[in-house]
């Protein structure tokens, strides 16, 4: 479990106010954030990897308290179990995709470094350079990157505005097998309905610093339908011909579920 409570003065672009944001955000899950440019859903971000500091608030996750503004208590950003990755990759571009990894790695021969290149389909690749990679391949070794000290929390921030649709819809794919492959606790930035559709299980809209709108996917109902083609209810998640959901605790679905199923779901509203 993520709790944020935070307060910031900022410039918006319609004037100054107030980042004011108050959330608890489920372990193991993926939550979207949208709205215009310049609402303060990067900023979110960065106060939660502790790149910026809030004139008062609080962040636990887990039980453990990485900033408490009250107590004076403000992990520096090395301490905080994250992983971020951002539309630009920003690798090192004199390093090879696998050194870039094992920079990242608690240790160089991690074994985990060569299970991420094989779950990123770049195991070919590792001894490339950035400069010889496509976009949407740098931007899975940033994925990897992130993941490879196996962080509590990941946070992206517009990961696949810069990629064409037919690169972005790859890279979403690897990102949802990611995701339930290790459980992390995500913060996904977006202004694309896509991301949010395929990806996430909660989205939360910002607009001028605070939740305008907070709402969880649903185990019934239309738009988002599908052909059950995989089903596991111990981790809670399904997938079908058009994509992989998460649904949380399997108690909450219909007991009669099965692989074969059409299944459609919808936007219920938590505020």
């Amino acid at each position: 479990m993520i709790e944020l409570d935070l307060t910031l003065p900022r410039i918006f672009a319609d004037g100054s106010g107030e980042l004011q944001l108050r959330l608890s955000l489920e372990s193991n899950s993926l939550t979207a954030f949208y709205g215009a440019s310049g609402a303060g859903k990067t900023t979110l971000l960065r106060l939660l990897a502790g790149l910026e500091t809030p004139v008062s608030g609080r962040i636990v996750v887990d039980g453990e308290t990485w900033l408490d503004t009250s107590q004076r208590i403000n992990l520096p950003v090395q301490k905080r179990s994250i992983g971020f990755v951002f539309q630009d990759a920003a690798l090192f571009p004199n390093m090879t995709v696998r050194e870039n990894l094992a920079y990242a790695a608690s240790s160089p021969k991690d074994a985990f470094i060569d299970e991420l290149l094989e779950l990123i389909k770049l195991e070919s690749l590792g001894a490339r350079k950035p400069d010889g990679l496509s976009g949407g391949q740098r931007q899975r070794v940033a994925l990897a990157r992130a993941l490879v000290r196996r962080p509590k929390v990941l946070l992206l921030d517009e990961p696949f505005a810069s990629l064409d649709a037919t690169t972005a819809q790859s890279l979403r794919e690897v990102l949802g097998h990611l995701h339930q492959q290790f459980q992390t606790t995500t913060l996904l930035v977006t202004h694309n309905q896509e991301d949010i559709r395929q990806l996430a299980d909660r989205k939360v809209e910002i607009e001028r610093g605070r939740v305008k709108a907070d709402e969880a996917k649903g185990p019934e109902s239309a738009p988002i339908s599908g052909i059950i083609t995989k089903l596991d209810r111990e981790k809670g998640y399904l997938e079908t011909d058009t994509m992989q959901i998460r649904l949380g605790a399997a108690a909450a679905w219909p007991n009669d579920l099965k692989v074969g199923d059409e299944v459609s779901l919808l936007w219920e509203k938590r505020i």
